[in-house]
């Protein structure tokens, strides 16, 4: 095993023998249909388990299509499994617009979830999102800046600014996303709408998988239903992202 696995997995063993009795690491996921679509939290608790890490994770989820932080923050679902489940990660993850349509609301309840994980020691990661395709009525608004490139551009620095602010860890999808179509454009990243494809879904999982374990994304043994190269490309190019530094 190289020296950086090594290292990887014993710094992983260390974290499950000292947050889960279980034997293995619990995360809930509090989004809407980005998440939701392709059931994310599935893909990526069997990405994990098919790394070279072969982590065990329980996975849980709040996800209604169109969810605000704050709509999740005022229903109570979330809050309450989080209070339940103690994870050892809470990963939010905002509405597609709300972070430059209503970036204060946005900044506001995120800060709330963090304070509330932080008093169950569960680390909170910002789940970075992308861009609405090309066309989309949005971009007649100005809050979008007018193009998906813009609008990746800014969502980008939003979730950078509130994780460094707030003390969260960046899961960088969107990062990952915009490398995507500078190197591999031939990978359909979203199902038409701005939902996900299974590729995009894929590539979440594996951005979460580099930042919740800080070890490769290379080498697992999931494909979902991509083909092995694509999965492979996927891999690689999370891998090149780099690493969150609130961590």
């Amino acid at each position: 095993m190289p020296h950086f696995s090594r290292l990887a997995f014993a710094s992983l063993c260390m974290f499950v023998a000292n947050t889960s009795s279980a034997g293995s690491v619990s995360v809930l996921f509090v989004g809407n249909s980005l998440t939701q679509v392709n059931d994310l939290p599935t893909v990526f608790k069997s990405f994990a388990a098919a790394s070279g890490l072969h982590v065990e994770v329980d996975v849980y989820s709040v996800t209604p299509g169109g969810a605000f932080l704050g709509d999740h923050w005022k229903r109570g679902q979330a809050l309450a499994l989080l209070r339940a489940q103690h994870p050892n990660f809470l990963i939010l993850q905002g509405q597609s617009v709300e972070p430059l349509l209503a970036p204060q609301n946005f900044a506001y309840y995120a800060r709330l979830f963090k304070t509330e994980a932080d008093q169950l020691q569960s680390k909170t990661i910002l789940f970075s999102t992308w861009a609405r395709p090309d066309g989309d009525a949005y971009y007649k608004d100005a809050t979008s800046g007018g193009s998906s490139l813009e609008m990746q551009t800014r969502l980008n620095s939003s979730y950078s600014t509130l994780a460094q602010n707030i003390g969260a860890t960046l899961a960088p999808i969107g990062l990952a996303w915009q490398r995507v179509h500078e190197v591999a454009p031939q990978i359909q990243l979203l199902d038409g709408t701005q939902h996900p494809s299974p590729a995009g879904t894929y590539l979440a999982a594996a951005i979460l998988f580099r930042t919740l374990f800080n070890s490769s994304a290379v080498g697992s043994a999931y494909y979902s239903i991509l083909p092995p190269t694509t999965a492979h490309t996927l891999q690689r190019i999370a891998d090149s992202i780099p690493a969150d530094e609130t961590r």
